[in-house]
């Protein structure tokens, strides 16, 4: 079989849609009981430019009367890559979040905007992997949060069409993710 979906002439394909789960494993204020999951599509709209687009929600359990923490809410962003080496493509891309948070019957507006740049490589024929440096901005009412995160990411695919991904973010708090991709 060829592997090579996930890469074309000139470097990587982004023609995806994809899903995953998330877990933080560690968290600076203790073990939250936090849980989520994302689903998303990007599209190439020329040979360095691609369109992305996604939903994500999660849910933290609280442990107290008022019930859990729910966050959701819808992503889209634009990037654009070029390529180091065959097998190596330096990415740019940014997004703006439009979420909501809700407790105990409250909800409040959610926004957030995310510029990141990194590298995505071909190891092997089944394999890639990603680093990306990001920074991201939140607002929430009157407070404004700032963070810088380092982001790894590994593929392996089943198929020339699916892959399997893994990865972690090492920010403050460290999140893992296992999911799925599919190319198109």
């Amino acid at each position: 079989m060829n592997y090579q979906r996930a890469w074309h002439q000139g470097g990587t394909n982004f023609n995806t849609a994809h899903c995953k789960r998330v877990r933080p494993t560690r968290f600076d204020n203790g073990d939250p009981d936090l849980t989520g999951f994302g689903v998303g599509i990007s599209k190439s709209i020329s040979s360095n430019v691609f369109l992305a687009a996604s939903y994500a929600a999660g849910n933290q359990a609280t442990n107290t009367n008022l019930g859990d923490i729910t966050v959701s809410g819808i992503s889209i962003g634009a990037g654009y890559h070029t390529p180091l080496k065959d097998d190596i493509d330096f990415i740019v891309s940014g997004d703006i979040f439009q979420g909501t948070v809700k407790l105990a019957g409250f909800s409040e507006s959610v926004n957030s905007y995310d510029i990141g740049a990194g590298v995505r490589a071909q190891f092997a024929p089944k394999f890639e992997g990603t680093l990306a440096v990001d920074y991201t901005s939140v607002s929430s009412g009157a407070i404004t949060e700032t963070d810088t995160s380092i982001n790894a990411q590994v593929g392996f695919n089943i198929t020339p069409e699916f892959q399997l991904t893994a990865g972690m973010d090492f920010e403050p708090d460290q999140t893992i993710g296992l999911g799925v991709r599919f190319f198109y």
